[in-house]
């Protein structure tokens, strides 16, 4: 089972995010993290402090729990006690599911509530436009006009990550995409938009380059950045169609740095034209 929890922490509290407040109205401030002693294992998901000082708890569900106000209700209580403050709390619903489960808890003396947020319910353009890639991910579990170009544009804000950000954002897409049935449209359009440090590991371009890499260390390099550049033509044409003369000329003298470099701006390319 995929650690949905984990990857919503890591986005929702990444640097500059701007998903919290958007969901909450809250504007967060410090985050840290709350295990609670008790005779079961009971850990929150996220409790941090907004711009006002506020003790806030986001916790994050994709499925639907039948006591999940009871849950929540211990969640505060053990908060009241230790900080002497109740949090203003939220369950956001991620799961595929329609969302069916309690926000309310009452007994004869007793009445409570938490805010129970459906991300479904919210419109992901403001977030695909934020600065932020973590928010752009998010975006992908909320309404998009366009699922596809949604993705495209998520995949091109990756594609400018260093190395091990952009596999680390990418993996976090692809988890999150699955709950929503969009993960083979990440992988389609992923196979589309990868960038030339990813040739090697390529299911389909892989093999082909580690050829010319081969041949490159028995024929020289210049065999070597041949063969890379056959490989990175190849993915312009997948991407924008037939590529003018002019245009393979110009990529078969490049080297492998001046090729890891012209793939930003093929990736960010709307059309051939956009290359010339």
């Amino acid at each position: 089972m995929q650690d949905f929890d984990t990857i919503l922490k890591q986005l929702l509290s990444s640097p500059g995010s701007n998903a919290v407040q958007y969901i909450t109205g809250h504007r967060m401030v410090s985050w840290r993290n709350v295990e609670m002693p008790t005779t079961r294992s009971l850990r929150a998901d996220s409790v941090g402090r907004d711009d006002a000082q506020r003790t806030v708890q986001i916790e994050y569900q994709t499925r639907n729990d039948p006591r999940m106000a009871v849950r929540m209700l211990n969640y505060g209580a053990w908060l009241l006690d230790d900080e002497g403050v109740f949090p203003i709390q939220y369950v956001l619903y991620i799961g595929s599911a329609p969302l069916s489960m309690p926000s309310t808890c009452r007994s004869e003396r007793l009445e409570y509530s938490y805010v129970l947020v459906n991300l479904r319910d919210f419109d992901g353009e403001p977030l695909l436009e934020s600065p932020g890639v973590g928010d752009n991910i998010l975006a992908v579990l909320m309404r998009l006009r366009d699922q596809r170009e949604a993705v495209r544009h998520i995949l091109g804000r990756i594609a400018e990550l260093a190395d091990a950000d952009r596999r680390t954002a990418y993996a976090q897409l692809l988890t999150l995409a699955g709950l929503r049935q969009l993960g083979t449209t990440v992988k389609e359009e992923g196979r589309k938009m990868f960038v030339i440090d990813d040739y090697l590991e390529h299911d389909v371009f892989g093999p082909l380059v580690q050829k010319g890499l081969d041949q490159g260390r028995q024929e020289g390099r210049q065999e070597g950045e041949r063969a890379a550049a056959l490989v990175f033509l190849n993915m312009i044409v997948e991407r924008l169609g037939p590529i003018p003369e002019e245009l393979k000329q110009r990529y078969t003298g490049f080297s492998i740095p001046q090729l890891r470099e012209e793939s930003k701006r093929a990736l960010a390319a709307k059309s051939i034209s956009d290359l010339l």
